[in-house]
Parts: structure tokens; C-alpha cells; sequence
């Protein structure tokens, strides 16, 4: 929520693509919890959403294809990294570029993934070390589930 206000506040038009099942599938070898029409119906629901659309894919190229954006918008934990410098190198190709905005620390979408409910009074915005929670394609017990993330693309 904090990525789309943030990204809300810096464009004239906010439209947020939704990692589609098939494509979370692909990029983590997972499905999944929440359904993609039970995620795209959430986002969509967002007043700062101007349109909500389906996420195909790690090549946001086919994004712009479709919805010819200016600005695509990440957290700063891609920025200097592999995929970041490859997201950047393809939004350059369009005439488009990325905006990072800052990670918010101690929120992680890995703690929404749990299949069992968290211990009372535990809070999704408390600091989690970073070794209490899996790393991005693995799983170190049958609670825990991957998220699949959101793409900002402004107009």
C-alpha cells in the first residue's frame, strides 16, 4: 500500500499490474494463495488505482506495449541489483524509465503468504530479521508461500 501511495503521489495516472498466476508460476514455481481475480479485485478496489491490469510477465516491455507508460515504478531493493540494471536496460529501449521508491522497512508480503495464522499480537509491520524469512524461491517450511509482487506502471 505504501509503494502505490508513494507512486500515486509522483503521477497523473496510476495503473498497477497484478502478477497473473501463470506468470507467478513461471517466476517462482509456485501458484499463488490468493488467486489473481481475488488480487486484481483488491488492487482495482484502491481509490490512488486508477486501473488495475494483468502482469504477464518479468519483461515490462509487454506492459508498455499495451499501456504505453512513461514512468515504471520499483522498490529500491531492485536498485543496483542484476534484474534492476535489466529492467532499467529495457525500459531505456521504450523511452521510458524507472523510479525507485524506498523499500518500507519491516513490511514483507512473505508474512502475508503464511498458510497458518501468525501468533496474537504479532504485526505485519513489526521488523522482521531478514533470516527469519525466506529468500525468493525457496521455502524452509510448509507454511510459508511466496507472494507474487506488483508492478507500477504510471501514465
Amino acid at each position: 500500500l505504501r509503494i502505490i501511495e508513494e507512486a500515486a503521489a509522483r503521477c497523473d495516472r496510476l495503473i498497477v499490474g497484478v502478477v497473473t498466476d501463470d506468470a507467478a508460476m513461471a517466476m517462482k514455481g509456485r501458484q499463488p494463495v490468493i488467486p489473481f481475480d481475488e488480487r486484481i479485485a483488491l488492487v482495482a478496489a484502491l481509490r490512488l488505482v486508477d486501473a488495475a491490469v494483468a502482469d504477464v510477465g518479468p519483461d515490462k516491455r509487454i506492459a508498455w506495449r499495451a499501456h504505453r507508460f512513461d514512468v515504471l515504478f520499483k522498490g529500491d531493493d531492485w536498485q543496483g541489483t542484476p534484474k534492476g540494471d535489466r529492467l532499467e536496460a529495457q525500459m531505456r529501449e521504450i523511452g521510458a524509465t524507472v523510479r525507485y521508491l524506498p523499500y518500507t522497512k519491516g513490511v514483507r508480503s512473505s508474512l502475508l503468504c503464511q498458510r497458518r495464522s501468525p501468533s496474537v499480537g504479532v504485526s505485519m509491520t513489526d521488523d522482521v530479521p531478514p533470516d527469519s524469512v525466506d529468500a525468493p524461491g525457496t521455502r524452509s517450511s510448509p507454511s510459508r508461500w511466496p507472494c507474487a509482487p506488483l508492478s507500477l506502471i504510471p501514465l
